[in-house]
Protein backbone atom coordinates (compact mmCIF):
# COMPACT_ATOMS: atom_id res chain seq x y z
CA UNK A 1 0.00 0.00 0.00
CA UNK A 2 1.46 3.90 -1.07
CA UNK A 3 -0.86 6.53 -0.17
CA UNK A 4 0.49 9.82 -1.48
CA UNK A 5 -0.32 12.89 1.41
CA UNK A 6 -0.24 16.40 0.14
CA UNK A 7 -2.96 18.16 2.17
CA UNK A 8 -1.16 17.49 5.91
CA UNK A 9 -3.30 19.63 7.47
CA UNK A 10 -6.48 17.59 6.34
CA UNK A 11 -5.18 14.91 8.68
CA UNK A 12 -3.10 16.35 11.27
CA UNK A 13 -2.47 19.88 12.66
CA UNK A 14 0.83 20.73 12.59
CA UNK A 15 3.91 23.17 10.71
CA UNK A 16 5.68 21.22 7.58
CA UNK A 17 9.12 21.33 7.05
CA UNK A 18 10.44 20.24 3.69
CA UNK A 19 8.48 18.86 0.88
CA UNK A 20 4.80 19.22 0.85
CA UNK A 21 3.90 16.11 -0.48
CA UNK A 22 5.34 12.46 -0.20
CA UNK A 23 3.89 8.87 -0.42
CA UNK A 24 3.66 6.85 2.79
CA UNK A 25 3.47 3.26 3.13
CA UNK A 26 3.56 2.39 6.75
CA UNK A 27 3.48 4.73 9.99
CA UNK A 28 5.60 3.50 12.83
CA UNK A 29 6.72 4.69 16.13
CA UNK A 30 10.19 2.69 16.29
CA UNK A 31 12.78 3.59 14.17
CA UNK A 32 13.86 0.34 14.04
CA UNK A 33 10.53 -0.64 12.03
CA UNK A 34 10.56 2.13 8.91
CA UNK A 35 11.14 0.78 5.84
CA UNK A 36 11.07 2.56 2.51
CA UNK A 37 8.36 5.33 2.64
CA UNK A 38 7.65 5.24 6.08
CA UNK A 39 6.55 7.60 8.25
CA UNK A 40 8.53 7.79 11.09
CA UNK A 41 6.49 9.85 14.38
CA UNK A 42 8.52 10.43 17.38
CA UNK A 43 7.21 9.36 20.84
CA UNK A 44 8.38 10.67 24.14
CA UNK A 45 8.56 7.35 26.15
CA UNK A 46 9.48 6.66 29.80
CA UNK A 47 13.28 5.83 29.03
CA UNK A 48 13.93 7.09 25.41
CA UNK A 49 12.38 9.91 23.29
CA UNK A 50 11.83 9.12 19.77
CA UNK A 51 13.36 12.31 18.47
CA UNK A 52 16.62 10.96 19.28
CA UNK A 53 16.15 8.14 16.49
CA UNK A 54 15.18 10.71 13.65
CA UNK A 55 18.39 9.67 11.66
CA UNK A 56 17.94 6.11 12.06
CA UNK A 57 14.66 5.71 10.87
CA UNK A 58 15.79 8.24 7.63
CA UNK A 59 18.66 5.75 7.16
CA UNK A 60 16.19 3.08 7.30
CA UNK A 61 13.94 4.34 4.42
CA UNK A 62 11.40 6.84 6.08
CA UNK A 63 10.39 9.97 4.08
CA UNK A 64 8.08 11.77 6.42
CA UNK A 65 9.08 12.25 10.16
CA UNK A 66 6.76 13.79 13.00
CA UNK A 67 7.32 14.78 16.29
CA UNK A 68 6.98 17.63 18.89
CA UNK A 69 10.79 19.56 19.19
CA UNK A 70 10.00 22.20 16.29
CA UNK A 71 13.51 23.80 16.65
CA UNK A 72 15.34 20.36 16.41
CA UNK A 73 12.34 19.12 13.37
CA UNK A 74 13.44 22.63 11.72
CA UNK A 75 16.85 21.92 11.89
CA UNK A 76 16.49 18.27 10.47
CA UNK A 77 15.09 19.64 7.40
CA UNK A 78 18.07 21.44 6.33
CA UNK A 79 20.32 18.30 6.77
CA UNK A 80 17.61 16.32 4.94
CA UNK A 81 15.97 18.90 2.31
CA UNK A 82 14.22 15.50 0.32
CA UNK A 83 12.39 14.66 3.93
CA UNK A 84 9.18 16.48 5.37
CA UNK A 85 9.18 17.42 9.12
CA UNK A 86 5.69 17.95 10.60
CA UNK A 87 5.85 19.79 14.00
CA UNK A 88 2.73 18.61 16.36
CA UNK A 89 1.77 19.77 19.35
CA UNK A 90 0.41 16.16 20.19
CA UNK A 91 2.23 13.26 18.54
CA UNK A 92 0.47 10.56 20.11
CA UNK A 93 -2.94 11.85 18.29
CA UNK A 94 -0.77 12.68 15.69
CA UNK A 95 0.01 8.84 15.57
CA UNK A 96 -3.62 7.79 15.68
CA UNK A 97 -4.66 9.97 12.94
CA UNK A 98 -1.65 9.44 10.46
CA UNK A 99 -2.00 5.90 10.83
CA UNK A 100 -6.20 6.00 10.40
CA UNK A 101 -4.98 7.98 7.08
CA UNK A 102 -2.86 6.19 5.64
CA UNK A 103 -4.62 2.65 6.27
CA UNK A 104 -7.66 4.29 4.51
CA UNK A 105 -9.76 5.04 7.67
CA UNK A 106 -10.57 1.53 8.33
CA UNK A 107 -12.60 1.50 11.42
CA UNK A 108 -15.03 3.66 8.85
CA UNK A 109 -16.13 0.50 7.27
CA UNK A 110 -15.90 -2.02 10.17
CA UNK A 111 -18.85 -2.15 12.71
CA UNK A 112 -16.59 -1.64 16.08
CA UNK A 113 -17.51 -2.79 19.61
CA UNK A 114 -14.68 -1.41 22.63
CA UNK A 115 -14.91 -2.93 25.54
CA UNK A 116 -13.30 -1.44 28.88
CA UNK A 117 -13.03 -2.18 32.35
CA UNK A 118 -10.89 -3.62 34.84
CA UNK A 119 -11.81 -7.14 34.93
CA UNK A 120 -13.69 -9.30 32.58
CA UNK A 121 -12.90 -7.49 29.41
CA UNK A 122 -11.25 -10.41 27.58
CA UNK A 123 -14.36 -12.44 28.60
CA UNK A 124 -16.31 -10.42 27.37
CA UNK A 125 -14.67 -10.00 23.87
CA UNK A 126 -14.65 -13.47 23.24
CA UNK A 127 -18.00 -13.50 24.03
CA UNK A 128 -18.95 -10.96 21.87
CA UNK A 129 -16.47 -12.58 19.37
CA UNK A 130 -18.08 -16.13 19.45
CA UNK A 131 -21.93 -14.98 19.30
CA UNK A 132 -21.14 -12.74 16.65
CA UNK A 133 -19.32 -15.19 14.34
CA UNK A 134 -22.33 -18.21 15.18
CA UNK A 135 -24.53 -15.50 13.70
CA UNK A 136 -22.69 -15.33 10.45
CA UNK A 137 -21.44 -11.95 11.33
CA UNK A 138 -17.40 -12.43 10.44
CA UNK A 139 -15.92 -10.70 13.28
CA UNK A 140 -12.64 -10.25 14.74
CA UNK A 141 -11.04 -9.44 18.00
CA UNK A 142 -7.85 -7.47 19.09
CA UNK A 143 -6.84 -8.09 22.71
CA UNK A 144 -5.10 -10.24 25.07
CA UNK A 145 -6.30 -13.24 23.88
CA UNK A 146 -4.09 -12.58 20.47
CA UNK A 147 -5.48 -10.99 17.07
CA UNK A 148 -8.10 -13.18 15.75
CA UNK A 149 -10.01 -13.17 12.62
CA UNK A 150 -13.40 -14.55 11.97
CA UNK A 151 -11.70 -18.30 11.61
CA UNK A 152 -7.98 -18.35 13.47
CA UNK A 153 -5.58 -16.18 15.83
CA UNK A 154 -3.53 -14.77 13.31
CA UNK A 155 0.47 -13.80 12.93
CA UNK A 156 0.11 -10.48 13.78
CA UNK A 157 2.49 -9.75 16.48
CA UNK A 158 1.39 -8.16 19.23
CA UNK A 159 4.09 -5.15 21.02
CA UNK A 160 1.91 -4.26 23.53
CA UNK A 161 -0.27 -7.19 25.80
CA UNK A 162 -3.89 -6.00 25.26
CA UNK A 163 -4.72 -3.27 23.35
CA UNK A 164 -2.03 -2.77 20.19
CA UNK A 165 -0.21 0.99 19.61
CA UNK A 166 -2.59 2.81 16.86
CA UNK A 167 -0.70 1.58 13.47
CA UNK A 168 -1.41 -1.84 14.31
CA UNK A 169 -4.56 -1.35 15.44
CA UNK A 170 -5.30 0.60 12.30
CA UNK A 171 -3.08 -2.11 10.18
CA UNK A 172 -5.12 -5.05 11.57
CA UNK A 173 -8.71 -2.94 10.83
CA UNK A 174 -7.51 -3.26 7.25
CA UNK A 175 -6.76 -6.69 6.84
CA UNK A 176 -10.19 -6.95 8.36
CA UNK A 177 -11.68 -5.04 5.82
CA UNK A 178 -9.57 -7.22 2.89
CA UNK A 179 -11.12 -10.20 3.96
CA UNK A 180 -14.24 -8.67 3.62
CA UNK A 181 -14.87 -8.74 7.68
CA UNK A 182 -17.52 -6.71 9.07
CA UNK A 183 -16.90 -6.09 12.45
CA UNK A 184 -14.34 -5.79 15.15
CA UNK A 185 -14.35 -6.02 18.67
CA UNK A 186 -11.34 -4.08 20.77
CA UNK A 187 -10.24 -4.37 24.10
CA UNK A 188 -9.65 -1.11 25.49
CA UNK A 189 -7.65 -0.41 27.74
CA UNK A 190 -7.27 2.76 30.39
CA UNK A 191 -3.95 3.23 29.57
CA UNK A 192 -4.80 2.73 25.46
CA UNK A 193 -6.98 5.61 25.67
CA UNK A 194 -5.52 7.60 27.97
CA UNK A 195 -2.41 7.28 25.49
CA UNK A 196 -4.77 8.23 22.70
CA UNK A 197 -4.24 4.62 20.28
CA UNK A 198 -7.76 4.22 19.89
CA UNK A 199 -8.27 8.11 19.37
CA UNK A 200 -10.06 8.30 15.56
CA UNK A 201 -12.11 5.12 16.24
CA UNK A 202 -15.64 6.04 16.03
CA UNK A 203 -17.31 3.10 18.21
CA UNK A 204 -20.76 1.44 17.30
CA UNK A 205 -20.79 0.19 20.88
CA UNK A 206 -18.63 0.24 23.52
CA UNK A 207 -19.14 -1.57 26.74
CA UNK A 208 -18.33 -1.37 30.03
CA UNK A 209 -17.37 -4.30 33.00
CA UNK A 210 -16.66 -2.40 36.00
CA UNK A 211 -13.92 -0.65 37.90
CA UNK A 212 -11.58 -1.49 40.82
CA UNK A 213 -8.35 -0.28 41.92
CA UNK A 214 -5.40 -1.44 39.03
CA UNK A 215 -2.83 0.62 36.79
CA UNK A 216 -2.39 3.27 39.71
CA UNK A 217 1.28 3.17 38.66
CA UNK A 218 0.41 4.65 35.54
CA UNK A 219 -2.60 7.01 36.23
CA UNK A 220 -1.22 8.42 39.93
CA UNK A 221 -5.26 8.10 41.23
CA UNK A 222 -8.76 6.40 40.78
CA UNK A 223 -10.47 9.11 39.70
CA UNK A 224 -8.11 9.52 36.67
CA UNK A 225 -8.29 5.93 35.91
CA UNK A 226 -11.69 6.19 35.65
CA UNK A 227 -11.72 9.44 33.81
CA UNK A 228 -9.52 7.81 30.65
CA UNK A 229 -12.07 5.09 30.83
CA UNK A 230 -14.99 7.60 30.59
CA UNK A 231 -13.16 8.88 27.52
CA UNK A 232 -14.21 5.48 25.32
CA UNK A 233 -17.87 6.14 25.79
CA UNK A 234 -17.46 10.01 24.36
CA UNK A 235 -16.44 7.79 20.65
CA UNK A 236 -19.49 5.99 21.36
CA UNK A 237 -23.15 5.58 19.57
CA UNK A 238 -24.26 2.90 21.92
CA UNK A 239 -23.36 1.91 25.12
CA UNK A 240 -23.74 -1.18 27.16
CA UNK A 241 -23.47 -0.67 31.20
CA UNK A 242 -22.88 -3.25 34.44
CA UNK A 243 -25.20 -1.20 36.83
CA UNK A 244 -23.92 -3.38 39.61
CA UNK A 245 -20.69 -1.70 39.78
CA UNK A 246 -21.20 1.54 41.77
CA UNK A 247 -17.85 3.07 40.93
CA UNK A 248 -17.96 4.12 37.50
CA UNK A 249 -21.73 3.04 36.02
CA UNK A 250 -23.35 6.04 37.64
CA UNK A 251 -20.91 8.59 35.19
CA UNK A 252 -21.87 6.35 32.16
CA UNK A 253 -25.17 6.88 32.85
CA UNK A 254 -25.06 10.74 33.21
CA UNK A 255 -22.72 11.53 30.47
CA UNK A 256 -24.04 9.20 27.88
CA UNK A 257 -26.83 10.59 25.57
CA UNK A 258 -27.00 7.83 22.89
CA UNK A 259 -29.20 4.20 23.11
CA UNK A 260 -27.93 2.95 26.21
CA UNK A 261 -28.80 -1.02 28.39
CA UNK A 262 -27.81 -1.77 31.60
CA UNK A 263 -27.10 -5.17 32.87
CA UNK A 264 -26.70 -7.44 36.09
CA UNK A 265 -28.76 -8.66 39.13
CA UNK A 266 -29.86 -5.03 40.25
CA UNK A 267 -33.89 -4.83 39.56
CA UNK A 268 -33.38 -1.93 37.49
CA UNK A 269 -31.31 -3.44 34.93
CA UNK A 270 -32.13 -3.86 31.59
CA UNK A 271 -30.96 -7.54 31.17
CA UNK A 272 -31.28 -8.75 34.89
CA UNK A 273 -29.57 -11.91 35.91
CA UNK A 274 -30.96 -14.34 38.61
CA UNK A 275 -31.50 -18.09 40.12
CA UNK A 276 -27.85 -18.73 39.25
CA UNK A 277 -26.51 -22.42 39.11
CA UNK A 278 -23.15 -23.86 38.24
CA UNK A 279 -21.72 -27.26 37.78
CA UNK A 280 -19.53 -28.98 35.81
CA UNK A 281 -21.38 -28.82 32.87
CA UNK A 282 -21.70 -24.70 33.12
CA UNK A 283 -24.26 -22.42 34.82
CA UNK A 284 -27.92 -21.82 34.26
CA UNK A 285 -29.72 -18.77 34.95
CA UNK A 286 -33.03 -16.98 34.19
CA UNK A 287 -32.47 -14.05 32.43
CA UNK A 288 -34.78 -11.31 33.18
CA UNK A 289 -35.61 -8.79 29.79
CA UNK A 290 -37.91 -6.17 28.54
CA UNK A 291 -39.08 -9.10 25.67
CA UNK A 292 -39.67 -11.51 28.64
CA UNK A 293 -37.96 -14.36 31.02
CA UNK A 294 -36.09 -16.71 29.47
CA UNK A 295 -34.05 -19.60 31.05
CA UNK A 296 -30.65 -19.96 29.92
CA UNK A 297 -27.93 -22.47 30.29
CA UNK A 298 -24.55 -21.14 28.97
CA UNK A 299 -20.90 -22.79 29.01
CA UNK A 300 -19.41 -20.69 31.52
CA UNK A 301 -18.82 -21.00 35.12
CA UNK A 302 -19.69 -18.88 38.10
CA UNK A 303 -21.40 -15.50 38.60
CA UNK A 304 -19.20 -13.16 37.33
CA UNK A 305 -19.05 -14.85 34.11
CA UNK A 306 -22.94 -14.42 34.07
CA UNK A 307 -22.04 -11.28 34.41
CA UNK A 308 -19.87 -11.07 31.38
CA UNK A 309 -21.98 -13.00 29.37
CA UNK A 310 -24.85 -10.65 29.82
CA UNK A 311 -22.68 -7.57 28.92
CA UNK A 312 -21.77 -9.66 25.50
CA UNK A 313 -25.64 -9.97 24.68
CA UNK A 314 -26.22 -6.18 25.22
CA UNK A 315 -23.39 -5.85 22.94
CA UNK A 316 -24.91 -8.12 20.81
CA UNK A 317 -28.43 -6.75 21.28
CA UNK A 318 -26.75 -3.27 20.48
CA UNK A 319 -25.43 -4.31 17.69
CA UNK A 320 -29.23 -4.98 15.64
CA UNK A 321 -29.37 -8.87 16.85
CA UNK A 322 -32.95 -9.92 18.72
CA UNK A 323 -32.87 -11.38 21.72
CA UNK A 324 -34.12 -14.88 20.25
CA UNK A 325 -31.59 -14.65 17.79
CA UNK A 326 -28.54 -14.48 20.55
CA UNK A 327 -29.90 -16.85 22.57
CA UNK A 328 -30.27 -19.25 19.87
CA UNK A 329 -26.11 -19.14 19.73
CA UNK A 330 -25.43 -19.08 23.47
CA UNK A 331 -23.96 -22.45 23.81
CA UNK A 332 -21.37 -21.64 21.20
CA UNK A 333 -19.49 -18.75 23.47
CA UNK A 334 -15.98 -19.65 24.34
CA UNK A 335 -13.70 -18.70 27.19
CA UNK A 336 -10.51 -17.25 25.92
CA UNK A 337 -7.17 -19.32 27.28
CA UNK A 338 -6.35 -18.58 30.54
CA UNK A 339 -9.92 -17.56 31.95
CA UNK A 340 -11.41 -20.40 34.37
CA UNK A 341 -9.45 -22.62 32.16
CA UNK A 342 -9.95 -26.04 32.81
CA UNK A 343 -6.46 -28.87 32.01
CA UNK A 344 -7.30 -31.59 30.84
CA UNK A 345 -4.65 -34.63 31.81
CA UNK A 346 -4.48 -37.73 33.81
CA UNK A 347 -3.95 -35.53 37.06
CA UNK A 348 -5.93 -37.43 39.75
CA UNK A 349 -7.21 -34.15 41.04
CA UNK A 350 -8.91 -31.16 38.93
CA UNK A 351 -6.73 -27.64 37.69
CA UNK A 352 -8.09 -24.74 36.74
CA UNK A 353 -6.04 -21.60 35.36
CA UNK A 354 -7.32 -17.83 35.51
CA UNK A 355 -5.86 -14.87 34.93
CA UNK A 356 -6.77 -13.46 38.22
CA UNK A 357 -4.08 -10.95 39.33
CA UNK A 358 -6.74 -8.33 41.31
CA UNK A 359 -8.14 -8.94 44.16
CA UNK A 360 -11.83 -8.19 42.91
CA UNK A 361 -10.90 -11.02 40.18
CA UNK A 362 -9.23 -13.42 42.60
CA UNK A 363 -12.32 -13.26 44.55
CA UNK A 364 -14.64 -13.99 41.39
CA UNK A 365 -12.75 -16.90 40.72
CA UNK A 366 -12.70 -18.29 44.28
CA UNK A 367 -16.58 -18.05 44.64
CA UNK A 368 -16.88 -19.63 40.73
CA UNK A 369 -14.75 -22.39 41.97
CA UNK A 370 -16.72 -22.75 45.15
CA UNK A 371 -19.78 -24.65 43.43
CA UNK A 372 -17.17 -27.04 42.26
CA UNK A 373 -16.80 -30.83 44.48
CA UNK A 374 -13.60 -31.26 45.69
CA UNK A 375 -11.86 -32.66 48.95
CA UNK A 376 -9.50 -29.83 49.19
CA UNK A 377 -8.68 -26.10 47.50
CA UNK A 378 -5.23 -25.16 46.57
CA UNK A 379 -4.81 -21.94 45.44
CA UNK A 380 -1.38 -19.83 43.86
CA UNK A 381 -1.53 -16.19 44.14
CA UNK A 382 1.27 -13.87 42.86
CA UNK A 383 2.22 -10.59 43.33
CA UNK A 384 2.85 -8.48 40.22
CA UNK A 385 6.28 -6.85 40.51
CA UNK A 386 5.22 -4.32 37.51
CA UNK A 387 2.04 -2.72 38.98
CA UNK A 388 1.01 -1.26 41.96
CA UNK A 389 2.74 -2.36 44.88
CA UNK A 390 0.00 -1.25 47.34
CA UNK A 391 -2.77 -4.35 45.50
CA UNK A 392 -0.16 -6.75 46.36
CA UNK A 393 -1.28 -7.32 50.35
CA UNK A 394 -4.79 -7.15 48.91
CA UNK A 395 -4.34 -10.08 47.34
CA UNK A 396 -3.66 -11.87 50.28
CA UNK A 397 -6.83 -10.80 52.14
CA UNK A 398 -8.85 -12.25 49.32
CA UNK A 399 -7.58 -16.04 49.52
CA UNK A 400 -7.30 -15.23 52.97
CA UNK A 401 -9.99 -18.49 54.58
CA UNK A 402 -11.08 -19.95 51.20
CA UNK A 403 -8.33 -22.03 50.21
CA UNK A 404 -6.88 -25.51 52.41
CA UNK A 405 -3.36 -24.33 50.75
CA UNK A 406 -1.92 -21.41 49.39
CA UNK A 407 1.27 -20.59 47.97
CA UNK A 408 2.52 -17.20 46.76
CA UNK A 409 4.87 -16.23 44.50
CA UNK A 410 6.15 -13.64 41.76
CA UNK A 411 4.41 -12.27 37.81
CA UNK A 412 6.15 -9.88 36.00
CA UNK A 413 9.04 -8.72 38.08
CA UNK A 414 10.34 -6.30 36.26
CA UNK A 415 13.26 -4.71 37.94
CA UNK A 416 11.24 -5.85 40.93
CA UNK A 417 13.43 -7.45 43.89
CA UNK A 418 10.74 -11.04 43.89
CA UNK A 419 11.29 -11.77 47.76
CA UNK A 420 10.11 -7.68 48.24
CA UNK A 421 7.28 -8.46 45.92
CA UNK A 422 6.12 -12.30 48.17
CA UNK A 423 6.53 -9.98 51.15
CA UNK A 424 4.36 -7.39 50.24
CA UNK A 425 1.82 -9.98 49.55
CA UNK A 426 2.41 -11.59 52.88
CA UNK A 427 1.57 -8.40 54.86
CA UNK A 428 -2.10 -8.89 53.83
CA UNK A 429 -2.39 -12.08 55.98
CA UNK A 430 -3.50 -12.14 59.61
CA UNK A 431 -0.77 -14.50 60.67
CA UNK A 432 1.44 -14.64 57.81
CA UNK A 433 2.97 -17.89 59.14
CA UNK A 434 0.22 -20.38 59.19
CA UNK A 435 1.60 -23.82 57.53
CA UNK A 436 -0.87 -23.49 55.01
CA UNK A 437 1.15 -20.53 53.35
CA UNK A 438 3.73 -21.26 51.39
CA UNK A 439 6.13 -19.13 49.35
CA UNK A 440 7.92 -19.76 45.78
CA UNK A 441 9.43 -16.63 44.20
CA UNK A 442 9.33 -18.03 40.71
CA UNK A 443 6.08 -19.17 39.02
CA UNK A 444 6.74 -22.46 37.70
CA UNK A 445 8.66 -23.39 41.43
CA UNK A 446 5.11 -22.11 42.83
CA UNK A 447 2.98 -24.36 40.58
CA UNK A 448 4.81 -27.45 40.68
CA UNK A 449 4.92 -26.91 44.61
CA UNK A 450 0.83 -27.03 44.25
CA UNK A 451 0.79 -30.51 42.57
CA UNK A 452 3.03 -31.92 44.95
CA UNK A 453 0.40 -30.57 47.85
CA UNK A 454 -2.10 -32.23 46.01
CA UNK A 455 -3.81 -35.11 46.22
CA UNK A 456 -6.74 -37.43 44.40
CA UNK A 457 -10.12 -35.23 44.79
CA UNK A 458 -8.46 -32.11 45.29
CA UNK A 459 -8.55 -28.84 42.98
CA UNK A 460 -5.57 -26.99 42.16
CA UNK A 461 -6.33 -23.29 41.24
CA UNK A 462 -3.68 -21.64 39.30
CA UNK A 463 -4.02 -17.61 39.16
CA UNK A 464 -2.17 -14.83 37.98
CA UNK A 465 -0.74 -13.35 34.42
CA UNK A 466 0.67 -16.90 33.14
CA UNK A 467 -1.42 -16.60 30.17
CA UNK A 468 0.45 -14.07 27.79
CA UNK A 469 3.47 -16.03 26.43
CA UNK A 470 6.02 -14.41 28.31
CA UNK A 471 7.11 -12.93 31.51
CA UNK A 472 9.12 -9.18 31.83
CA UNK A 473 12.40 -9.90 34.01
CA UNK A 474 14.15 -6.71 33.94
CA UNK A 475 13.30 -5.25 30.75
CA UNK A 476 13.24 -7.82 29.02
CA UNK A 477 10.01 -10.39 27.72
CA UNK A 478 11.00 -13.52 28.39
CA UNK A 479 9.22 -16.53 26.87
CA UNK A 480 6.87 -18.62 29.28
CA UNK A 481 3.99 -21.02 28.66
CA UNK A 482 2.44 -22.42 31.50
CA UNK A 483 1.11 -25.28 30.06
CA UNK A 484 4.28 -26.58 29.07
CA UNK A 485 5.41 -26.06 32.97
CA UNK A 486 2.41 -28.07 33.59
CA UNK A 487 3.38 -30.66 31.24
CA UNK A 488 7.04 -30.42 32.55
CA UNK A 489 5.62 -31.62 36.18
CA UNK A 490 4.15 -34.77 34.79
CA UNK A 491 6.44 -35.76 31.88
CA UNK A 492 9.02 -36.19 34.83
CA UNK A 493 7.28 -38.40 36.85
CA UNK A 494 6.81 -42.08 35.58
CA UNK A 495 3.68 -42.53 38.41
CA UNK A 496 1.04 -40.41 39.84
CA UNK A 497 2.86 -41.18 43.63
CA UNK A 498 6.20 -40.31 42.35
CA UNK A 499 4.94 -36.58 41.77
CA UNK A 500 3.90 -36.65 45.24
CA UNK A 501 5.95 -35.63 48.33
CA UNK A 502 5.56 -37.58 51.52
Amino acid sequence: MQKKLQHWNEVVEGTVFGPLAQYASTVEYDSRETTEDSIFVCIPGENYDGHQFIEQAIKNGAKTVAGTDAHLLSTYSSTFPSITFIHVADARLALAHLSSHVFGNPSESISTIGVTGTNGKTTVTSFIYSILNALSLRTGSIGTAGIWDDAQKTSFRQTVPTTPEAPDIHRVLDHFNQKGMKAAVIESTSIAIEQKRLATIDFNVAVHTNLTPEHLEFHGSMENYKQAKLKLFEQAERAVVNIDDTVMAGDILEIFNGPLLTYGKNERADLRMRDIHTTLDGTSFTFQTHEGLFEVHAPVYGEYNVSNLLAAIGACKQAGYSMAEILSVISMVKCPEGRYQIVKNDAPYQIVLDYAHTPDALSNILQAVSSIPYQKLIVMITGVGLRDPNKRPLMAKAVEGMADEIIVSVDQPGFADRQEVVNDVLKGFRNPLEHNIHTKLYREEAIHHAFDLAAPGDLVLLTGIGFGGYQVIGNEKVPYSELEVIDDYFNKCPSYKDCVMF
